[in-house]
């Protein structure tokens, strides 16, 4: 499966089923767990660790004159909101829309908070709204957008198909190792929390995109240079002693990699807490959270090869 087709899937937090359906057709004999949450592998060992979800919107209620009022899911700048499309998805069901803003010639303002704006189906009335499928509690993803700019890739959802994307292809070569892909992370890392209460794998290497670049938070590292080990975010430093085992492999297998730290957190947190060693693995992305995110193509190379590397070599030395 190649990268285009994962970002094209809609997988807001708690409602991933067109993301685990891609998932499974790839992977083919895997577990589904009762939270949705998708494994395949020998459930010990090291485990590679991507979540299926993507940040977006809720719809919440449908006004009178057909506008659909939303709540955010997940880390959304309302900066981004005014004038971007979204998709309306369920069962059987994919709905255009807008996020409308009033033009300049009207506003004394800049109209930025959420809570102000509405998503427009071309519904004039309630009624016509819901007998175009729409209703409460509906997810809404942005607009799949995908590109190749140069040595880049442009894409709704990158962060973090990115890395669904990298598990698949290790999977695919034939490593051996576990694999999971897990549910709600945007909103809680509820799906990690819930797979790594019961998990016994011997370590967990998550892999998610990193957003890029700041110098306070992430460092002096840059795309295209390798995915970055993340040493620090707002969870803490998650486990020192097996970062410093990723970064000798890499070295000895001359993979490019980077030292960095992130803002936020990932699923590497809700393993910590659960007692097992964990690391993250960050691709960095450009303009993370918004529908344009960017990853270096190298970056997705080598964090390929970087899974196969550690498959080999961590559980020979724990």
């Amino acid at each position: 499966m190649n990268l285009e087709d994962l970002t094209k899937a809609l997988g807001v937090s708690g409602f991933e089923d067109d993301v685990r359906r891609r998932i499974l057709e790839a992977v083919g004999d895997a577990e589904v767990d009762d939270f949705g949450n998708v494994i395949v592998g020998d459930k010990s060992g090291v485990a590679f660790v991507a979540h299926m979800d993507e940040v977006g919107l809720l719809v919440t209620s449908i006004e009178d004159d057909g506008r659909l009022k939303f709540r955010k899911v997940g880390g959304v700048d309302d900066k981004i909101l005014p004038g971007s499309r979204v998709v309306l998805y369920g069962e059987g069901i994919r709905l255009e829309g807008v996020i409308g803003v009033q033009p300049p010639h009207f506003q004394q303002q800049q109209q930025t908070s959420w809570q102000d704006l509405y998503i427009d189906i071309g519904a004039t009335s309630r009624q016509e709204a819901e007998s175009m499928g729409a209703a409460p509690m509906m997810p809404a993803a942005f607009k799949r957008e995908y590109a190749e700019m140069g040595r880049f890739v442009s894409a709704t959802a990158i962060d973090d198909r990115a890395g669904c994307w990298a598990l698949i292809e290790a999977y695919k070569r034939g490593v051996d190792a576990t694999f999971m892909w897990t549910v709600q992370e945007e909103v809680g890392l509820m799906g990690a929390r819930a797979l790594a209460s019961k998990s016994n794998v011997r370590s967990a290497i998550i892999v998610d995109t990193t957003a890029c670049c700041h110098p306070n938070f992430t460092g002096g590292v840059k795309p295209g240079n390798g995915p970055i080990i993340r040493i620090f975010d707002n969870y803490g430093a998650y486990n020192n002693k097996l970062a410093r085992r990723v970064l000798e492999i890499a070295k000895k297998r001359g993979i490019p990699v980077q030292i960095g730290a992130g803002g936020g957190g990932t699923d590497a947190a809700a393993f910590f807490v659960s007692g097992i060693p964990a690391v993250s693995i960050g691709i960095l992305s450009k303009y993370s959270h918004s529908p344009v995110e960017m990853a270096h193509k190298d970056d997705l190379k080598y964090t390929v090869e970087l899974i196969a590397a550690l498959a080999e070599e961590l559980p020979r030395t724990g």
